[in-house]
């Protein structure tokens, strides 16, 4: 298993940023504009809403054998990390555990031309069952159900489950689409 980095919220994170230019432009679907960023808080909101959901997000994982293993999942962000929830034993949290890169796509399903791609590293694994911590790891899926489902807390827990958060560090974010 590979160690995860844990960081202090904003500790040494810049993420670069890369915005993809839309058909019927010159350049369509090249890199446009390149900018930096310290925390997601400071993408445009045009954007960002995307990361806030609710928009079911498809990630990532890497299995083993280097395998892309796609899922679609909740997320959201603290304005720092990307925060994602999932039952302790289930192939993301194996993966994730074991080789913390990750991807995630998120689509506006009213406008295909309106998309958001996070590289992110995982920084942190927060277990509930961690004494110190684990509250936040229950905090997490309850606050991802009332923002996927309006209910609180979450409704599907089973018996004996134990939830881990994820708090990924995004490397580089590639946007599509323009604020209106």
């Amino acid at each position: 298993m590979r160690a995860v980095m844990r960081l202090r919220a904003g500790e040494g994170i810049v993420t670069e940023v890369v915005s993809i230019i839309l058909p019927g432009n010159e350049g369509a679907f090249t890199v446009g504009e390149r900018s930096r960023i310290s925390t997601i808080s400071e993408l445009d909101p045009f954007h960002r809403r995307l990361v806030e959901g609710p928009f079911t997000a498809t990630v990532a994982t890497y299995d083993a054998a280097g395998r892309a293993r796609l899922t679609p999942m909740w997320w959201n962000t603290d304005g720092t990390y990307i925060h994602l929830n999932t039952r302790r034993g289930r192939l993301k949290w194996k993966n994730l555990t074991e080789r913390p890169e990750v991807s995630i796509q998120a689509i506006d399903p009213e406008d295909p031309y309106h998309w958001i791609t996070v590289y992110g590293t995982v920084a942190d694994v927060i277990d509930e069952e961690d004494s110190e911590r684990g509250h936040l790891a229950t905090g997490s899926i309850d606050d991802l159900a009332e923002l996927y489902l309006g209910q609180h807390p979450y409704p599907f827990r089973e018996e004996g489950e134990v939830r881990v958060l994820f708090l990924v560090r995004p490397d580089k974010i590639v946007t599509f689409g323009v604020p209106y």
